[in-house]
C-alpha cells in the first residue's frame, strides 16, 4: 500500500515501524535468517521462552503491524512492549538502547490512542 493512500493512524504506526526497523540494524540485531519453526511455534508472551526479544520484534511484532496495515484491520486497544524491551534489555547499556525503547514507547502510545 502506498504510505500517502493510507489513512493517518497507518500512515503514523508504518512510519514509527520503519524507524524500528532502522534502528534494530543499526544495533545489529536485524537478521536475514528468521527463526527456526520452533521458536516461531511459541505460544509465550513475546515467545521469550525461545527468541530473543529483537528477534520477537522482527520477526512476529513488526510483520504482524504490517498485516494490520495492510489490510486496514483494528488495531489492538493497547500496546505494551516498551516495558517488555526494558525488562529485556536491562543488563544493556542504556544509552545504547535508548533510542530503541523511545520509539518502542512512541508506538505504544500511538496505537493505544488509536
Amino acid at each position: 500500500m502506498n504510505p500517502k493512500n493510507m489513512p493517518d493512524d497507518y500512515q503514523e504506526l508504518s512510519f514509527h515501524l520503519q524507524r524500528m526497523e532502522e534502528e534494530l540494524r543499526a544495533l545489529g540485531w536485524w537478521s536475514d535468517n528468521p527463526p527456526d519453526a520452533h521458536a516461531m511455534a511459541s505460544t509465550a508472551p513475546f515467545c521469550h521462552d525461545r527468541m530473543e526479544f529483537h528477534q520477537w520484534l522482527q520477526w512476529v511484532m513488526l510483520p504482524g503491524f504490517r498485516r494490520l496495515i495492510r489490510q486496514e484491520s483494528p488495531l489492538p486497544r493497547e500496546c505494551a512492549i516498551a516495558p517488555m524491551a526494558e525488562m529485556a534489555w536491562r543488563e544493556e547499556d542504556p544509552s545504547r538502547v535508548h533510542k530503541l525503547v523511545r520509539i518502542l514507547r512512541d508506538i505504544d502510545s500511538h496505537v493505544t490512542s488509536c
